[in-house]
């Protein structure tokens, strides 16, 4: 077994590491996980972290501080491909995102007091879904559109 990383792997390990350091952040932040899911993903979590010891458990010392030193100069994004198109149309015309949302919240004026039971057949939930228009209730029985 090597006692030495090269780059491609200690980028795959510090990965390892912010992927561990994002479920831990996530799982103190959120509340729409059951009991069973955050069980999941905090064992996920501790698995990771467990491999990470592992492998600096068997390096040289000097590879601990070195990832350190390399984690504190990674950003991770998400980078979101629908909405990055949506700003630019076959025209060339930019499209802010924020007049999206206005439009989409007018559109909503709509739906004001719908009670659709087959809410996801709904054109316009399925067209805000497929453009990702933030929902207006995150906690609901029915359409996370309807005002």
């Amino acid at each position: 077994m090597k006692t030495y990383m090269n780059r491609n792997d200690r980028e795959h390990h510090l990965m390892l590491l912010i992927v561990w350091d994002y479920l831990g952040s996530w799982l103190e932040k959120t509340s729409c996980l059951t009991k069973d899911e955050r069980k999941r993903i905090k064992t996920a979590a501790t698995h990771l972290l467990r491999a990470s010891d592992s492998i600096v458990g068997r390096l040289e010392q000097d590879y601990a501080r070195k990832i350190i030193k390399d984690a504190k100069n990674i950003e991770i994004r998400i980078y979101d491909r629908l909405n990055a198109s949506l700003k630019h149309t076959e025209g060339g015309r930019y499209i802010d995102v924020e007049d999206l949302y206005d439009l989409a919240s007018y559109s909503l004026m709509e739906c004001r007091g719908c009670k659709k039971e087959k809410y996801k057949e709904c054109e316009r939930y399925q067209l805000f879904m497929k453009l990702n228009i933030p929902v207006a209730q995150t906690e609901t029985d029915g359409c996370p559109y309807e005002n």
